[in-house]
C-alpha cells in the first residue's frame, strides 16, 4: 500500500463514518406516529415510525436507485470467490437469475407494495393472515437479513487493508454502524450508501481498464483460464444450477427490497428505479466477473478463492488503482451490511418485540379515518422506544452473524443455506398477501410458515448421510422446501374445485 492508496482508503472510511453520524444527529420520531399513513386495513390514518423506518417515504428517484444498486451486492468476495473457481458462470447464476426476477418485482409487486403504505414485510402478512403468522414471518425476515455473509466479507477486506486478523474486525466493523443506524435509522442508511455507490463502480471499472492494457483482454484470457471457466455453466450440474435459479426468487421476499419500495416517493419511482438498477447491475457485474477471471489467470494455484480479489489489488494493480479497487470493495459490501443490520433490527423490535412482549405506557389518542370520511376509533397504541429496542436487536443479530461467520468460512455456504430455507416459506405468503387467488387463510398459513423451513433443514441432516453416487444427493434442500411450500397451495385448489363440484 503506498500513500496515496492509503489516502483513498482512508477518505472513504472516514467518509462514511462521517456521514452516518452527521446525518444521525437530525431528531427523528423515535417510533411516534406520523399524520397520514394507515395502520391498519382499510384507513387512512397514522402510522408509527415512518421516519425512522421508510425516511417519510420521500426518497426520489436517484437516491432509490443508489441504494437499491449498491445494497444488492453485499458479497462481493463471494463473487470474487464464484468467478475464480467457475468463471463466467457466475454471471449466469450470479446476475442473470436476479435480473429476471428484479423485473418480476418492478412489473408485479411495486406497484401494489407501495400502495398498502405500510413499513415492513410482516406489517403486511398480519393484515392479510393474522398475529401469528406474522410474528413467525417476522422471525424468518430476520433469520433472512442476517448480516453475516457481508459482515465476514467486510471483515476480510478492511483485515486485508490493514494487516489484521479478519476475526478481530468482525468485533470492530459493526461497532460505528450500530451506533449511527440506531439513531439515525433508514436516513443515515441512504446518506452513507449514495455516498459509496460511486466508489462502489470506480475502482472495478479503473481495474479492468488497467488490467485489460496491460495483460490483453479476450485473447489473454482464452490462453490462460481452463475451458470450463468460459462457458456459461462452469461444468456444474444443471440441480446444482437450479437452484441457484431458485435462490434468486429471494428478491421477491427480499425485505430491503420491500423496505425501499415503502419508502419510495411514489410507486412510478419504485418501479422505473428497479428498471434502471438492472442495467447498472449488468454493468457492475460485467467489470466484478471480469476481475474475477484476470484473478483466475494471474493467481492460477489460489488455496482460498475468497482471496481472489484481495490478492489481485495486492499484486498486480499499481498504486492509486489499487487503493480505489479495495476502496470499491468496502464500499461494495459497507452498503449491504448497513442495509442488513439495520433491517435486522428493525424487524426485531418493530415486527418481534412490539408483537410479542406486553407493553406498558400510555396509548396514543391519534384518530384515523376510512377512505369514504367516517371518523373511527383512536389507535390504541403503547409508547414503544423503536431505536432503543431496534439497537438491541441489532446487536443481537450481529452477535449471531459473527457466530455464523465463525462456523461457516466461506460466503457462498452462507448464502445458500440461509436461502434454501427462508426464502420458500416467505416467498409463499408475499404471493399469498399480494394475489388474492393464492392466499391461504392463517392456518394454513402458519403451518406453511413453520413445515418449510423444518422440513429444508431435516433434507440437508439426511442428505449428509447418503452414499455420493445416490442420485437424491442433487436434490437441494431449497427444492424440498419449495415443494412443501407448493403443496399447499395444491391442497387449496383441490378443496376449492371439490367445493365447486359439491355446490353444482
Amino acid at each position: 500500500m503506498t500513500l496515496i492508496d492509503w489516502a483513498i482508503v482512508s477518505f472513504v472510511l472516514a467518509g462514511t463514518v462521517g456521514i452516518g453520524f452527521y446525518t444521525a444527529r437530525r431528531p427523528g420520531t423515535n417510533g411516534k406516529f406520523i399524520k397520514g399513513e394507515s395502520t391498519t386495513k382499510g384507513y387512512e390514518g397514522t402510522h408509527p415510525a415512518d421516519d425512522y423506518i421508510v425516511s417519510n417515504r420521500e426518497v426520489g428517484l436517484f437516491a432509490f436507485v443508489a441504494v437499491n444498486v449498491s445494497t444488492w451486492y453485499g458479497g462481493i468476495l463471494g463473487i470474487g470467490e464464484y468467478s475464480y473457481r467457475y468463471g463466467i458462470s457466475s454471471w449466469f447464476t450470479q446476475g442473470f437469475p436476479y435480473y429476471l426476477f428484479a423485473l418480476i418485482f418492478a412489473l408485479f409487486f411495486a406497484e401494489k407494495i407501495r400502495k398498502t403504505r405500510l413499513a415492513t414485510i410482516p406489517a403486511k402478512m398480519k393484515l392479510e393472515y393474522g398475529r401469528k403468522t406474522a410474528i413467525l414471518a417476522a422471525i424468518l425476515v430476520f433469520i433472512l437479513t442476517s448480516p453475516a455473509p457481508y459482515l465476514l466479507t467486510a471483515a476480510e477486506i478492511v483485515g486485508t487493508i490493514f494487516g489484521v486478523s479478519p476475526v478481530l474486525m468482525l468485533f470492530i466493523i459493526p461497532i460505528p454502524l450500530i451506533a449511527y443506524l440506531s439513531f439515525g435509522g433508514f436516513r443515515s442508511n441512504i446518506k452513507v450508501d449514495v455516498f459509496l455507490f460511486f466508489f462502489m463502480f470506480a475502482g472495478f471499472v479503473a481495474a479492468v481498464i488497467f488490467l485489460v492494457g496491460e495483460y490483453g483482454s479476450v485473447g489473454f484470457l482464452e490462453k490462460s483460464l481452463p475451458a470450463d471457466h468460459l462457458s456459461l455453466t462452469g461444468g456444474s450440474g444443471f440441480f446444482y444450477l437450479l437452484v441457484w435459479y431458485l435462490v434468486a426468487s429471494w428478491t421477491i421476499a427480499d425485505p430491503g427490497f420491500h423496505q425501499r419500495v415503502y419508502s419510495a416517493r411514489s410507486a412510478g419511482v419504485a418501479k422505473k428505479g428497479i428498471l434502471i438498477s438492472i442495467i447498472l447491475w449488468f454493468v457492475f457485474d460485467f467489470f466484478t466477473n471480469t476481475s474475477g477471471l484476470f484473478a483466475r489467470a494471474l493467481e492460477p494455484g489460489l488455496s482460498d478463492p475468497v482471496s481472489a480479489f484481495p490478492i489481485l489489488a495486492r499484486d498486480h494493480l499499481p498504486a492509486g488503482v489499487r487503493g480505489l479497487f479495495l476502496a470499491s470493495m468496502f464500499a461494495t459490501v459497507y452498503t449491504t451490511l448497513n442495509s442488513f443490520i439495520f433491517l435486522s433490527g428493525v424487524t426485531f423490535s418493530n415486527d418481534i418485540v412490539k408483537e410479542i412482549i406486553p407493553l406498558f405506557g400510555k396509548s396514543s389518542s391519534d384518530k384515523v379515518s376510512f377512505s369514504n370520511g367516517r371518523v373511527a376509533e383512536p389507535v390504541r397504541e403503547k409508547r414503544f422506544n423503536l431505536k432503543a429496542w431496534s439497537g438491541l436487536g441489532m446487536l443481537l443479530s450481529t452477535g449471531i452473524a459473527i457466530f455464523l461467520c465463525l462456523a461457516f468460512r466461506s460466503i457462498i455456504d452462507i448464502w445458500f443455506y440461509i436461502g434454501s430455507l427462508v426464502v420458500p416459506a416467505l416467498i409463499f405468503l408475499i404471493l399469498g398477501a399480494y394475489f388474492p387467488k393464492l392466499r391461504l387463510s392463517e392456518r394454513p398459513a402458519i403451518l406453511q410458515s413453520v413445515s418449510v423451513p423444518i422440513t429444508g433443514g431435516a433434507w440437508i441432516i439426511i442428505r449428509s448421510y447418503l452414499p455420493d453416487n445416490s442420485f437424491l444427493v442433487n436434490i437441494e434442500p431449497m427444492i424440498v422446501g419449495l415443494f412443501t411450500g407448493g403443496s399447499f397451495f395444491v391442497f387449496k385448489l383441490f378443496n376449492y374445485r371439490g367445493e365447486i363440484r359439491n355446490v353444482s
